[in-house]
């Protein structure tokens, strides 16, 4: 009988040692090791972080009036790019961030669309960065192009070779590591759009990681590299990877540049500064082989003041929303109560007195359009103000009927700057600008989409359409015209 109990106790407790050890193994954290560590850049960690700081020591911050939602940096080994990289790393080192997403290319696996390690973190001889797994859950859930596979992460280099400057800068930051493969347009916007959502109201900082030409052409390096980074710089996403997908820009991050741009925009980006860029050949001094380009910028806001032209911060993306639940709720209540809602204000930018424009779709046709290029009424009541007037007093269209108020969708465009005057129209940039020609008392406008949307490739075919809109002969913007250009924030329902 006692050895029986012996050997009960014997086997219980070789039970509870094996499922301790058993449980021990299913709780074990699933961290992606390094896999080009002395490689791409040093395996010691004392030799990783003295050269880091050597870098970052050599790399002067510019002057920037604004605040840094977004960098570009290359993705090399360290020999040949870190110095490039370290410059936009420089502009933020004095930073505090929540969250730092790297979005990257896919080198080595392919597939359409963009993936999350489904791990805890990623390792690297400075140790570990956590991933933000609520967000990463979140943008997943969101976003059905974001898939957690391993798709991407298993042998990439371009996330990991970023890692340990983060770590340095800001060692306690949770990281959010994106890997994108095939890509367009709609899908870049879509992925953005929503990782703008996911990190509202974090402290964030969105890297995006990116060569530039690669080939065997010094002098073309030069050329399309400076092509690209001038395009990326516009801070027009969609522009910018239309060049992509035609090859006139040449980025193997395009992609991600692309994301980057879009989230940033929403998330208050309006300007964007080249930091540096160089070659593998000017690094080396070898010029004759296969050459790389790598280039580093900042995207952030501005606000910037002068005589005749006034610079306005954008708006966050909560008071983009809240403007558009606005418009909606004004033209609801106005339909189906004869009532108009009156609204107050949640913060500081919903008071500022700019200029607003409020256009309406249905069914993607243009239904009522309205708005002010400048205004004495703050914006949280100019807003719906111009959402009426876009659907019951636009004298092109009938009055909004209930019928089509589930049909319809809003967009509004806020003004980032005020209406100035320019000299020649070789100071517009069509598709950036929107712009008013008058002359001999006629006057029309254009918003800064239009010309997108129309689907006009040159300046001329702008003009000739704005002063058919004045009721002017099409060529009467050539001689005596006056133009006036703004620029202005775009944002849609979509975003809700």
């Amino acid at each position: 009988m006692f050895k029986c109990k012996k050997s009960f106790l014997a086997i219980l407790t070789f039970i509870l040692v094996f499922s301790g050890v058993f449980l021990r193994i299913s709780l074990a954290e699933d961290i992606r090791q390094p896999a080009v560590a002395g490689a791409f850049y040093p395996k010691d960690p004392d030799v990783l972080r003295a050269d880091i700081q050597k870098y970052l020591d050599k790399a002067k911050a510019k002057p920037l009036n604004g605040k840094i939602i977004g960098i570009q940096v290359p993705h090399a080994g360290y020999q040949y790019s870190a110095q490039t990289a370290a410059f936009a790393y420089r502009q933020v080192a004095k930073q505090k961030y929540d969250l730092v997403v790297v979005i990257a290319p896919s080198h080595r696996d392919p597939f359409y669309g963009a993936t999350l390690y489904p791990g805890d973190g990623y390792a690297t001889p400075l140790g570990t960065l956590y991933i933000d797994k609520g967000t990463a859950q979140k943008l997943a859930k969101d976003c059905d192009v974001v898939k957690f596979s391993e798709l991407g992460h298993r042998a990439e280099h371009a996330v990991e070779v970023e890692l340990p400057f983060v770590q340095i800068l800001f060692p306690d930051v949770k990281i959010l590591p994106i890997v994108v493969g095939g890509y367009d347009w709609p899908l870049c916007e879509k992925i953005g759009k929503a990782l703008a959502q996911v990190v509202e109201g974090k402290k964030v900082l969105l890297i995006a990681s990116s060569d530039l030409y690669h080939g065997y052409s010094y002098e073309t390096c030069k050329k399309v590299s400076a092509a690209t980074l001038a395009a990326a710089t516009d801070l027009n996403p969609k522009k910018l990877c239309e060049g992509l997908l035609q090859e006139k820009y040449s980025a193997c991050g395009g992609a991600p540049i692309v994301i980057m741009e879009t989230a940033a925009r929403l998330l208050g980006a309006n300007k964007a500064k080249l930091l540096a860029h160089t070659n593998s050949g000017d690094v080396t001094g070898k010029r004759d082989g296969y050459i790389v380009g790598y280039g580093a910028f900042a995207v952030f806001t501005s606000k910037k003041k002068a005589a005749d032209h006034v610079e306005y911060e954008p708006l966050p993306l909560d008071v983009q929303k809240e403007f558009l639940k606005m418009a909606r709720s004004s033209i609801e209540q106005y339909l189906l109560k004869r009532k108009l809602p009156k609204f107050k204000p949640t913060c500081d930018a919903m008071k500022e007195k700019r200029g607003v424009f409020v256009t309406i779709t249905e069914n993607g046709m243009l239904r009522g359009c309205i708005g002010h290029h400048e205004s004495d009424e703050p914006l949280y009541k100019l807003v719906p103000q111009m959402a009426l007037a876009a659907a019951f007093q636009d004298p092109r269209f009938p009055p909004l009927d209930k019928s089509e108020l589930k049909k319809i969708k809003i967009k509004i465009s806020v003004y980032l700057t005020n209406v100035y005057k320019i000299n020649s129209l070789d100071e517009f940039k069509m598709g950036e600008d929107g712009i008013i020609m008058r002359k001999n008392g006629h006057a029309a406008t254009y918003l800064p989409e239009v010309p997108t949307e129309a689907g006009w490739t040159s300046i001329e075919e702008e003009m000739n359409s704005l002063c058919r809109k004045a009721g002017l002969p099409r060529d009467a913007w050539k001689k005596g015209a006056e133009f006036w250009v703004y620029r202005t924030q775009v944002f849609d329902e979509s975003i809700l």
